[in-house]
């Protein structure tokens, strides 16, 4: 969408909501809400809803209501600029345990959360996971912006243990995620271990580590799980120290082999 620098007044907070035509678009008789929270010359957050869906439009106030009372909120501890934030009805990249609601940053400037309207949780799900969901991503966005040392795996663990804390830090939830409590005891101890022999490796099997590719290997969530605890205990040992804080901090730096000793 080509940008007019006449519908805008800069270095100034301000709503617009712009409607394109279907056909811009490729979708028969829809529209794509685009709606600008923040613009100026350095910085733009955009909340973008993709309406197609008929099970999505009747969510479409409560998403953006509850993106920008986040953006808010997140704002208050990091700063955030440039941003596309989309969201768009896609069952297949959703959580069944948090009610139908997904997230992914692909990069520092885009956001998707993939939503199930469908989902029998899901109205519930809006008012209890999506703020902590899209905290969650907008923490992403912040880090990656920082030059990491390499895509490893002890770097991929922070980056999500970071998220999480960092979400729980703005939402002032006090329960952790499901993909961040997802192993034993036991289960933590074996893949602790089994992390240790490919921290630095930039070749580890991502899906594997955080998705349960291979169940009988590394359970599901493995991954998401040993970054949170390595991130919680650091900030438990660290007093005064918080994910906001350390958004950027290299992966190193919580590096713990005693972690469940």
């Amino acid at each position: 969408m080509q940008r007019r620098r006449d519908l805008w007044t800069l270095d100034r907070t301000f709503v617009v909501t712009i409607m394109v035509p279907s056909d811009v678009l490729g979708h028969r008789r829809e529209f794509f809400y685009s709606k600008i929270i923040w613009y100026n010359d350095d910085v733009s957050i955009n909340i973008h809803i993709l309406s197609a869906s008929k099970d999505i439009r009747p969510h479409s106030e409560e998403l953006k209501s509850t993106a920008e009372t986040t953006i808010a909120s997140v704002e208050k501890l990091s700063p955030i600029r440039d941003v596309d934030i989309v969201f768009c009805d896609n069952q297949r990249a959703t959580i069944d345990e948090i009610g139908g609601i997904g997230g992914f940053t692909p990069n520092a400037n885009l956001i998707f959360i993939s939503l199930n309207p469908r989902h029998p949780n899901f109205t519930k799900a809006l008012k209890k996971e999506l703020s902590f969901t899209l905290t969650h991503e907008l923490h992403h966005t912040i880090r990656w912006r920082k030059q990491v040392k390499g895509d490893t795996l002890l770097e991929a663990m922070i980056f999500e243990g970071l998220a999480d804390h960092f979400a729980i830090e703005v939402t002032g939830r006090n329960k952790p995620s499901p993909w961040s409590h997802a192993l034993t005891p036991e289960q933590k101890k074996t893949m602790l271990k089994k992390a240790e022999e490919e921290w630095g490796l930039s070749t580890y099997d991502n899906n594997l580590w955080f998705f349960g590719s291979s169940l009988d290997v590394v359970p599901r969530w493995a991954g998401y799980t040993l970054g949170y605890d390595l991130v919680g205990e650091y900030l438990r040992a660290n007093q005064g120290s918080s994910a906001s804080k350390l958004a950027t901090a290299d992966a190193s730096l919580f590096w713990n082999t005693t972690l469940y000793s």
